[in-house]
């Protein structure tokens, strides 16, 4: 490259509103969301709310997670955009704590809820997610 720098989108500069340099990934500390699942697990077959919509033009973003089955049950286990998935496996039975990271973030559309879902009933899915939220 004869003394040229390759450039990634990664490599643009990100700065808070009063100046200051974000060295972290993704966006501004202040951005940032966690989501904790209760012990017992989410709910199967239904929707459970991760982060709701985030209003006219406003994504959520998903950069991470850890999630475990601690049933003898195996289910799939799905990142949802609303009603939508966006992400899925199949957590066999007695998954211990399992963490996957998403070097490029999950995201929703615009003002829709991120959700997640274990599908099969009897499954006991915990999960944490972590994210930002941003245009």
């Amino acid at each position: 490259m004869h003394g040229r720098q390759c450039r990634r989108s990664s490599d643009i500069l990100l700065a808070t509103l009063i100046g200051a340099i974000v060295t972290k990934p993704y966006a501004i500390p202040e951005a940032d969301w966690t989501y904790a699942g209760p012990l017992a697990g989410i709910a199967t077959g239904s929707d459970t709310a991760v982060q709701a919509a985030g209003g006219a033009g406003i994504r959520r973003y998903v950069t991470g997670m850890q999630v475990q089955n601690a049933s003898a049950t195996a289910t799939e286990f799905q990142i949802r955009d609303g009603t939508t998935p966006v992400w899925r496996a199949l957590l066999p039975a007695n998954l211990g704590p399992t963490n996957i990271d998403f070097p490029t973030p999950l995201r929703t559309t615009a003002n829709a809820a991120l959700n997640i879902q274990a599908v099969t009933a009897g499954a006991v899915v915990i999960a944490n997610l972590q994210g930002f939220t941003a245009p």
